[in-house]
């Protein structure tokens, strides 16, 4: 059997994780089918490269498929004649687009610019466009083109891909891109890090509506601020790091603005644990005789409405918080510029943990173990802090006997806050390095503001 203790810890944990599932699930993706279709041409844009062998991600493909699913794999010549047909559709494209310039000439359309501008197209649907099929359907040329090539007298069904493979082949690579979010931009542009840059969209306040409430009223507003900000500071990763920096002190001086009263009553509830030891010692057998609990908990809300403490507050403050948590961390997921340039080699949008375990070492790894001991310091003092105030004035409280109930009820907190510093810790470690940089600044606020309104309270204690 295990402990009444350890069980109360697999519980918290176990709703710390759900929590977190939860929230990953709550804010929408904010790429566009354009967007998506230049992610995937990213991944696997020309399947055969000039050494007639398959590129790295459609090598990985075709191995799981044939090796753990069993599939019939098309030959290499369907995936030659993907990319010829692929070509085609981009020099079109190029044309249509450019035939109008006053410098423009047929014959400097090379292949590598057609493909650079207009290559995504084999995974949109820019061939046959009608009113029953968007322009812009996801694989609406890939698989058009298989079915040319099932019917062409020159391939024929034995070349194409069956139904099969081809659906393992389109849900292997969107499952690839499904946590490729950073596609929240201002502007059209290109975005990425070096070396992994596609263009983006722009997004509009309309679209954000579009997918959901949350998008609409927290995230887009959030990451456009970080947008606008990292345009006036430069995109420069001291640029992203300055914007996360503003748009912080923004989030949490609204939230203190908004949970103001309750966080007051929270802090008046921490500078009163002096007075309610006094009282749990007047009350010694609390845990046990039924008689004396009643009494206590009287007393307990007697003081706390003496001074305006309202217990339940803690549950608005709650209340407030976890949407605006779930928005910024939509927002920074999503934001495409935070996606773009590093700050002391480390990118903004990359996983601190992914980080930390990998390139030992180097100026990103250095910058990632920093900012997420940083972090983890950080909000370990913030949840502390109010225990060591309390700790501190709790010295003046003679103690003729341990207190059953009291002892208990530190446990629990005790517990709570150990559970919770473990969350947060196991968040920062698979959540962006933005996120690391948001709970620092954030953490360290809540340093400053427990500070500030426990040294008013205990200014007040004394003038009594």
């Amino acid at each position: 059997m295990l402990k009444q203790k350890t069980k109360k810890i697999l519980k918290m944990s176990a709703l710390g994780a759900g929590l977190l599932v939860f929230a990953a699930s709550c804010t929408a993706n904010f790429c566009s089918t354009t967007d998506k279709a230049h992610l995937l041409y990213e991944l696997e844009g020309v399947s055969v490269v000039s050494t007639n062998t398959y590129n790295e991600t459609l090598t990985k493909i075709i191995s799981d498929a044939q090796d753990e699913q069993g599939y019939t794999i098309p030959p290499l010549e369907f995936w030659q004649e993907m990319d010829s047909k692929n070509l085609d559709e981009a020099r079109r494209l190029y044309i249509l687009e450019h035939e109008d310039d006053t410098d423009f000439n047929l014959a400097n359309v090379t292949d590598e610019l057609a493909l650079g501008e207009f290559g995504y197209a084999k995974f949109l649907n820019t061939v046959a466009p009608s009113a029953a099929l968007s322009s812009t359907e996801l694989w609406g040329n890939w698989n058009l083109w298989v079915n040319e090539i099932r019917i062409d007298e020159n391939f024929g069904p034995e070349i194409a891909p069956d139904n099969d493979f081809k659906t393992f082949y389109q849900k292997e690579l969107s499952a690839k891109i499904q946590n490729m979010r950073s596609c929240i931009a201002i502007n059209d542009g290109v975005y990425g890090p070096e070396g992994e840059k596609v263009p983006v969209e722009e997004k509009t306040w309309g679209y954000a509506w579009e997918q959901g409430l949350i998008e609409g009223l927290l995230v887009y507003p959030v990451a456009w601020m970080i947008e606008e900000f990292t345009t006036l500071f430069g995109a420069n990763g001291y640029g992203q790091l300055l914007a996360i920096l503003i748009v912080t002190i923004l989030v949490r001086g609204l939230m203190i603005a908004a949970t103001f009263r309750s966080t007051m009553s929270q802090q008046k509830m921490q500078a009163l644990q002096p007075e309610i030891q006094k009282l749990q010692q007047k009350y010694p057998n609390s845990n046990t005789n039924q008689y004396e609990k009643q009494q206590l908990s009287q007393a307990q809300m007697a003081l706390y409405k003496k001074h305006g403490v309202k217990p339940l507050s803690q549950i608005l403050i709650m209340f407030i918080q976890f949407p605006i948590f779930i928005a910024v961390w939509g927002a920074m997921t999503g934001s495409a510029s935070l996606a773009s340039d590093a700050i002391w080699g480390l990118n903004l949008n990359a996983s601190l943990g992914t980080k930390i375990l990998s390139n030992f070492f180097s100026a990103s790894w250095w910058t990632a173990v920093v900012l997420f001991i940083l972090m983890g310091a950080s909000q370990f003092v913030s949840m502390q802090l109010p225990q060591w105030i309390q700790k501190s004035r709790s010295k003046k409280v003679q103690k003729l006997m341990v207190n059953p109930a009291a002892k208990k009820q530190a446990n629990q907190g005790k517990i709570m806050m150990w559970v919770m510093f473990a969350f947060i810790i196991f968040m920062s470690w698979s959540l962006p390095a933005a996120m690391g940089v948001y709970w620092l600044i954030g953490a360290l606020i809540s340093i400053i503001q427990t500070s500030i309104t426990q040294h008013i309270m205990g200014k007040k204690e004394k003038l009594k």
